[in-house]
């Protein structure tokens, strides 16, 4: 009861964080300049609501490979799961740990629920490691290619090696086959072997999940490009463009305690963009408009979840 309490006063807290941060980051980047950004996308909106789509797709179909013969994870079904559930981990300030139980619920009368929690279990660590090339390759084209401040080097210096030590403990486990989950819930066995076995059994899959991922990334790194060049009237730089990309992958990774990453977008990509040598405010309206999309997805996904009776409380784990 104690957990649950501090767990709610943290999450308000974090909650006025972000809305002080937000209101700081469009003062600072001037509410005329950010708006003004953002009117200029105009109907590029629905491109960008479209790319959004494209994203989950892309992760939908790599969590479909990711499920073991004699069981079928159909596209569209997966598709809605990870609407659903991210929508609850982005209204929740669980994030994770409320939005990946809740694919596995809203699949509970399609799919088994070992071969949709090993799939999802395998479909993440491949996402993860996607993750650790984008931090790893956004880190050097960060540092090499532009004037940084201190502070903002050692904030990367300090993401990249806190990534790179969980991605080598992540691959420890993996290789060696250390049974971790196994040990505290006895349940998990069979999906640790899943996961142990599936490179063994599955090489024809690797390359395709691995490009679907690369495919999630590159989607995000020309939704940048895109708004950017809307917003400000000329193209960026793709380098700029997948900067700005590590830098939202960033915000994501570290701040999934903040719903909706209120603020906390706002004002580090508003930051960046001055180092990218762009308006503070260009770098705000490019954060409001990945709010829009972010939103309009939530509320497709919440819509889905509940129409399939699920409810965030219900998929969360008792602190």
């Amino acid at each position: 009861m104690a957990s649950r309490r501090t767990l709610r006063l943290a999450s308000a807290a974090a909650g006025l964080v972000g809305i002080g941060l937000f209101i700081w980051s469009i003062r600072l980047a001037g509410g005329t300049a950010v708006l003004a950004g953002v009117r200029r996308l105009g109907s590029g909106f629905a491109i960008v609501w479209l790319l959004g789509g494209v994203r989950y797709l892309a992760r939908a179909l790599a969590w479909a490979l990711c499920v073991e013969e004699g069981q079928r994870l159909r596209l569209w079904a997966a598709f809605e799961a990870s609407v659903a559930g991210d929508a609850i981990g982005n209204i929740t300030p669980f994030g994770f740990f409320a939005s990946e139980p809740s694919k596995i619920v809203f699949l509970r009368e399609r799919l088994e629920p070992q071969a949709s929690i090993g799939g999802l279990a395998l479909e993440n660590l491949f996402y993860s490691a996607s993750v650790v090339v984008m931090l790893v390759g956004g880190t050097a084209a960060l540092l090499l290619s532009f004037d940084v401040p201190h502070a903002v080097r050692i904030a990367s210096l300090s993401v990249l090696a806190g990534t790179l030590i969980a991605a080598v403990g992540a691959a420890w486990v993996v290789v060696a086959r250390v049974r971790i989950l196994s040990r505290i819930f006895p349940q998990a066995r069979n999906v640790e072997d899943r996961v142990f076995a599936f490179a063994r059994v599955h090489p024809d899959r690797l390359a395709p999940i691995a490009a679907l991922e690369a495919t999630y990334h590159a989607t995000a790194v020309f939704e940048i490009w895109f708004v950017v060049a809307l917003i400000t009237g000329t193209a960026p730089s793709l380098l700029t463009a997948f900067v700005l990309e590590y830098v939202n992958r960033t915000i994501t990774v570290v701040f999934q305690f903040v719903p909706m990453w209120l603020g906390v977008d706002e004002a580090g990509t508003g930051l960046l963009a001055t180092v990218l040598k762009l308006a503070p405010a260009t770098g705000v309206s490019l954060a409001l408009v990945r709010k829009a999309r972010i939103l309009a997805w939530t509320a497709i996904g919440v819509a889905l979840a509940f129409a399939r009776g699920i409810r965030a409380r219900s998929t969360v784990v008792s602190t």
